[in-house]
C-alpha cells in the first residue's frame, strides 16, 4: 500500500497543493483579520463562532471535492486489472484512497484548530470553533463513507449522480415538510437565534452537547471502515463501467 500511497500523492501533488491553498484561504484570512480585537468590537463571541462555522464549511466543502477527485485518476480498466494482480491487490488500491481521504480530513481539522489558536492568542474574546471543526471532520468522513462505495461500484460520474439524486430526494422531502408540516418553531427566528446563543454561552449545556456529540460521532469510524470493505467488494464490478 505504501507504493500506492506514494503514487497517488506524487501524481496529484499539484492538485493537493492547489486544493490546500484554496481550503485554507478563508480561515487564514478570518484568523488574521480577527486576531486584532479592533476588527470585532461590535461582534459577540457567539457570532464569531458562527463565522468560524462558515469558514469550516467552505474548507471542508472544497476539501471534499479533492477527496472525490482521487478516484478519477485511476478509472482505467488496464490499471484496475493490473493493480488487482499485485500483492496488495484491490485492498491496497481502495485502502490508499480511504487513507488519503482520512489524512486530508485530519490535516484540515488540525490546521483549522491551529488558526483558531493563532487568532485567539491575539484576541481572547474570539469564539473557540474547535467543536465545530471536529463536527465537520466527522461529517466529511460520513459523506465519503456514502460516496466512495457508490463511486467504486458505478464509477465517479455515475456515483456522483446517484449522490445528487439522493440529496435531491432529501431536499424535496424537506421542501414538502416546509409546505405542509409543522413549522411553528421557525416562525420566530430571532427567538431561535437567541436561544441558540444562550445555549452556546452556557458551559453546562455545551458540556452535555459535547458528550452526546462524542457518542454519536464514535459511530462514524466503524461506518468508514465498513464503507471501505464495501468498496473493496464492489471494485471489480465498477471497473466494467469505466470508459477507457
Amino acid at each position: 500500500m505504501t507504493g500506492l500511497l506514494y503514487k497517488t500523492i506524487r501524481t496529484n501533488w499539484g492538485k493537493i497543493l492547489g486544493f490546500f491553498i484554496g481550503c485554507m484561504f478563508y480561515p487564514t484570512a478570518f484568523a488574521i483579520l480577527f486576531r486584532d480585537p479592533k476588527n470585532m468590537e461590535d461582534l459577540e463571541g457567539e457570532v464569531t463562532m458562527l463565522m468560524w462555522g462558515l469558514c469550516a464549511f467552505m474548507t471542508f466543502l472544497i476539501g471534499g471535492v479533492f477527496q472525490d477527485s482521487i478516484f478519477n485518476d485511476d478509472e482505467r480498466k488496464k490499471w484496475a486489472y493490473f493493480v488487482t494482480s499485485t500483492p496488495t491487490g484491490i485492498k491496497g488500491q481502495i485502502g490508499s484512497k480511504y487513507l488519503i481521504a482520512l489524512l486530508w480530513s485530519m490535516l484540515t481539522v488540525t490546521m483549522l484548530m491551529l488558526l483558531n489558536s493563532f487568532a485567539k492568542d491575539g484576541n481572547e474574546e474570539l469564539g473557540d470553533g474547535t467543536v465545530v471543526f471536529i463536527g465537520f471532520f466527522y461529517i466529511q468522513l460520513l459523506m465519503r463513507s456514502i460516496e466512495f462505495p457508490l463511486m467504486a461500484r458505478f464509477g465517479s460520474k455515475m456515483g456522483k449522480t446517484i449522490k445528487i439524486v439522493i440529496v435531491g430526494v432529501i431536499a424535496f422531502i424537506a421542501f414538502v415538510y416546509m409546505l405542509f408540516g409543522d413549522t411553528s418553531s421557525f416562525k420566530d427566528l430571532d427567538a431561535l437565534w437567541d436561544s441558540l446563543f444562550k445555549a452556546m454561552a452556557d458551559p453546562e449545556k455545551m458540556k452535555k452537547a459535547a458528550l452526546w456529540f462524542s457518542i454519536i460521532t464514535t459511530a462514524v469510524i466503524p461506518i468508514y471502515y465498513l464503507s471501505y470493505r464495501l468498496s473493496v467488494r464492489w471494485y471489480l464490478k465498477g471497473v466494467e463501467s469505466y470508459e477507457k
